[in-house]
């Protein structure tokens, strides 16, 4: 059986691959190989579902583990790109705080997320707010 993360089409398609995940940090790979845009350096596009996933998986663990049921779903994002990449990547999503009931009664999540090349420089950064939506309800 697949798990959901396997379920999401591009973490697939892109070759991401997940290094560590907990309930504190989630870090992802990714290959520079079949990411490559037309300058040789990591596509954008690419760098941006990283970061959104591993942000989302982080959210994933950190419902797990505090028992709390229902789909995550992302908000809104920002993301700063700072230098090309031209190697393979590492994504590494963290909390800003821990979460809180927003007043429709979800979870609201806060992460920041940095996409680091094979010379651990930073390349790009994220914003990213998520919410945990009750499994019964639609609405955000």
């Amino acid at each position: 059986m697949k798990t959901k993360l396997e379920q999401i089409e591009p973490y697939k398609s892109l070759a991401l691959s997940e290094s560590a995940a907990s309930p504190d940090e989630v870090t992802m790979t990714v290959p520079l190989a079949g990411n490559r845009n037309d300058k040789g350096t990591v596509f954008g596009g690419s760098i941006y579902s990283a970061m959104v996933l591993a942000a989302w998986r982080l959210c994933e663990e950190r419902s797990a583990a505090q028992g709390w049921r229902g789909d995550v779903f992302v908000k809104d994002s920002s993301i700063s790109y700072l230098r090309p990449a031209w190697s393979d990547m590492h994504v590494r999503a963290r909390l800003d705080a821990p979460p809180a009931a927003t007043r429709r009664g979800n979870i609201a999540f806060d992460a920041s997320v940095e996409a680091v090349d094979a010379n651990g420089k930073v390349c790009a950064r994220m914003q990213a707010s998520f919410r945990l939506l009750d499994e019964k309800r639609n609405d955000a």
